[in-house]
């Protein structure tokens, strides 16, 4: 391969600034003058280049991916209104899903989507289950009546 060809590491540490400032894989290495899939080799034979991928990433999200989502769901974005084809005006869009991601990212403990599953005997049953084998015609009786109580409990049915 002409070295012309070749990814150095100096053209890694370039294709790793301008991901860092880009966020975009895809810019990052067309800024190098290779395609994406060549860096992406690189990174999984590589541990301290994918690293380094890593921390480039985090950069972008901090400087770029994070606050054009902020601006996307607070500001919004123009977008042409047409009318027969012609341009008649623009409007403001947010993205409401934008701003739900942020809010449960930065605070997942207010804005998480709770779900509280209660198996009151769920763990004393499963116990039971792995004897099953080991079970008297009698034991095994009485621990299908405690599933069909159990199962009539969480259906509310009796």
């Amino acid at each position: 391969m002409a070295a012309l060809h070749r990814v150095t590491p100096k053209k890694k540490a370039q294709f790793l600034d301008a991901l860092a400032q880009t966020g975009n894989v895809r810019q990052a290495a067309k800024a190098v003058g290779f395609s994406a899939n060549r860096f992406y080799v690189h990174r999984r034979q590589d541990p301290p280049f994918a690293a380094a991928w890593e921390e480039a990433m985090q950069h972008a999200m901090d400087i770029v991916l994070e606050p054009e989502a902020i601006r996307r769901a607070v500001e919004g974005v123009e977008k042409a209104v047409y009318y027969r084809g012609e341009q008649v005006g623009v409007e403001r869009e947010y993205s409401d899903t934008l701003l739900i991601f942020l809010l449960k990212g930065w605070k997942s403990e207010r804005y998480t989507e709770r779900r509280e599953v209660f198996h009151r005997g769920a763990v004393e049953l499963l116990r039971k289950l792995e004897r099953i084998g080991t079970m008297t015609p009698d034991e095994l009786q009485a621990f299908l009546l405690e599933v069909e109580a159990y199962v009539n409990r969480l259906d509310g049915s009796s």
